[in-house]
Formats: C-alpha cells, sequence, structure tokens
C-alpha cells in the first residue's frame, strides 16, 4: 500500500511538471510598439511557432472567415478595439502542458509595429 500511495505521488508530480507553460510568460514578454522581427524573436525563445499569418487587402479585412483562427474576423474586431488600421494579423497555437491548448494573436499595423496582441485559453 504504501509503495502504491509513492507511486501515484510521483505520478501526480510529473502531471503538474507538465503542466508548466511558457504561454503565460511569452504575453508578459510582447510590448506594444515591438517590430515584427523583435516580436517573432520574443515568441521563438519560447520555441512557439507561427502558423497562420494574413495581410489586410487593400479594400480591408473581408467578412469573418468562419476557420477556427479566424484572423479576418479577429482583425475587424481588433481595429475597431483600438481604433487603429491592422495591416498584419499572426496566429500562434501555444499547447502548455499534457492537455492545455492556447492561441495567441498578434496585430500589427502597417508599419509592422506591433498594436495589439491577445492569448486565448482554450482549456
Amino acid at each position: 500500500m504504501h509503495n502504491l500511495r509513492n507511486n501515484l505521488y510521483i505520478v501526480i508530480c510529473l502531471i503538474l511538471f507538465g503542466c508548466t507553460t511558457d504561454d503565460f510568460r511569452v504575453v508578459d514578454a510582447l510590448k506594444n510598439g515591438m517590430s515584427k522581427n523583435e516580436a517573432r524573436a520574443v515568441i521563438n525563445s519560447f520555441s512557439f511557432k507561427i502558423e497562420k499569418e494574413a495581410q489586410r487587402p487593400t479594400d480591408g479585412w473581408p467578412e469573418p472567415d468562419g476557420s477556427f483562427e479566424d484572423l479576418p474576423g479577429r482583425a475587424n474586431v481588433a481595429e475597431n478595439k483600438i481604433g487603429k488600421k491592422i495591416g498584419t494579423v499572426e496566429y500562434y497555437p501555444v499547447h502548455h502542458g499534457i492537455l492545455g491548448f492556447g492561441m495567441l494573436f498578434l496585430f500589427y499595423d502597417s508599419n509592422e509595429k506591433l498594436v495589439y496582441f491577445y492569448r486565448k485559453q482554450i482549456n
């Protein structure tokens, strides 16, 4: 019985250790006004990789596309929220722990300066 309890503690500790994450720390490291290259260097230092990117069409962002990431829809919302035109939006999946998943979105102006970003936790 004693070994079973010790083994259970070890398993719980390993699971909790596996739940440590950098996706909250990457948000703390990002700062508005960073260049796209600076922001990407920060994100890459946490081992997150870009999955999708979209450029603003000359006639503005299209309607939401219904995809899971919905970059045009999110760019529209960001423009309305901050009152600036978004030139580029990037999406980074941010996995944490064994089962955790989040989404990191970065929004740049036409000069490729970071003007808005947020992380959305899925679970």
